[in-house]
């Protein structure tokens, strides 16, 4: 009788320790399940939404969360942060590679291939839209009084009121693919195809202007002292100060350099080829990391230092401060658009296989002078914008 109570009693045991079990995480078609909070590592793809054509537009983060992307597929999306759609919009004929802006009125900004800034309201219904005479992949810029700057392949810088109505438009003599930076004064500072760097002042007459020996496509970013950091197909990353003068420029030796950030410590960060480049304030290398596929956008900086930036390899990577590498995770498409990190961490990005794709991270966008493209998730290329 005790033998048997005993095997009973074992039985009983099996089953409560069964019981108590967590089971395994089931196969899903989005790997981010919540009813298994926790378990997955920084670098993990949390979900991702097709698009009908490529990602290149990089996208940009409202108040309420709703991540806002173009894509080469005439439209513009708007996604809520679990991944589904809120709305989209078409232009009339045009791809969108602009990358789009907020303002502090919730309206979205963005340029389109068919020739229109067009400005959206929230719910995604058309606002205004103005009619440049050239493509607009520039991204447009958002004064603190509302005026919005972008630039057309019709050679000129726009300056739009936020009725739409023109401003003032200043010529530059060729195409203006960089996106444009606001300084601290309100002065506006944008790259043209004539190798040119612009110093804009906000009624629109030209403040300097300094000749570089390439196109200016990279889109300027501002340090916290000032500084003017911007690219040219020179191979050179250059610094001005805010007089027009010269403080250094850092030879790459290579073409293809993307728009640079700028790291809580005055650390410059920057893409071309198959390198990203930390910059001392000073314009010395501090390092580079080398890995097989180009850099074709701009990095993004988290609070604790991490330099996040996507390659044409199929891979977005993120790199510790002192330029090891902190984890990569590899996804269908290479990237071109620049990724945006999140309030929660979360690192989106779109890619050549037209995705948009929403990847864990644990810290927040960095509070740095100019820690990502376009300055801040409102995308207000605005020093003190977005906050």
């Amino acid at each position: 009788m005790k033998i048997k109570f005993r095997y009973i009693l074992m039985a009983v045991m099996v089953v409560l320790l069964i019981g108590c079990t967590k089971p395994t995480p089931p196969e899903h078609s989005n790997p981010w399940d919540p009813l298994y909070p926790g378990t997955h590592p920084d670098g993990f793809i949390k979900w991702r939404y097709q698009a009908i054509g490529w990602v290149r537009s990089s996208p940009a983060i409202g108040s309420d969360g709703t991540i806002y992307v173009g894509a080469n597929d005439n439209y513009l999306y708007a996604l809520n942060p679990d991944s589904t759609l809120k709305w989209r919009y078409q232009t009339s004929a045009g791809e969108v590679f602009s990358s789009p802006a907020i303002g502090s009125d919730g309206i979205i900004y963005v340029g389109s291939d068919d020739n229109y800034l067009y400005a959206l309201n929230p719910d995604g219904t058309l606002k205004w839209r103005y009619q440049t005479g050239g493509y607009v992949k520039s991204s447009p810029a958002i004064s603190s009084n509302g005026t919005i700057y972008v630039g057309s392949d019709d050679n000129y810088l726009y300056a739009l009121n936020p009725d739409g109505t023109l401003k003032w438009r200043y010529i530059t003599w060729a195409p203006v693919g960089s996106s444009p930076a606001i300084g601290s004064d309100s002065t506006i500072y944008v790259g043209s195809d004539n190798n040119y760097l612009y110093a804009i002042n906000p009624d629109g007459t030209l403040k300097w202007c300094y000749q570089t020996g390439g196109a200016v496509n990279s889109s300027p970013a501002i340090g916290a002292d000032g500084t003017i950091y911007v690219g040219s197909d020179d191979g050179s990353l250059y610094a001005f100060n805010p007089d027009s003068t010269l403080k250094w420029n850092f030879q790459t030796g290579t073409l293809g350099m993307k728009s640079p950030v700028v790291g809580s410590d005055g650390t410059i960060y920057f893409g071309v080829q198959h390198n990203l480049y930390a910059i001392n304030p000073d314009g010395t290398e501090k390092w580079r990391y080398e890995a097989v596929g180009d850099v074709r956008s701009s990095p993004a900086i988290g609070s604790n230092g991490t330099i996040y930036v996507g390659r044409n390899d199929h891979t977005v990577y993120a790199i510790n401060y002192d330029g090891t590498l902190q984890w990569q995770c590899s996804i269908n498409g290479g990237v071109e658009s620049s990724p945006a990190i999140g309030p929660d961490g979360t690192i989106y990005v779109g890619t050549n296989d037209g995705y948009l794709y929403a990847i864990k991270s644990s810290t927040p966008l960095a509070n740095s002078s100019w820690p990502m493209f376009r300055h801040d998730l409102k995308h207000t290329g605005r020093i003190g914008g977005g906050r």
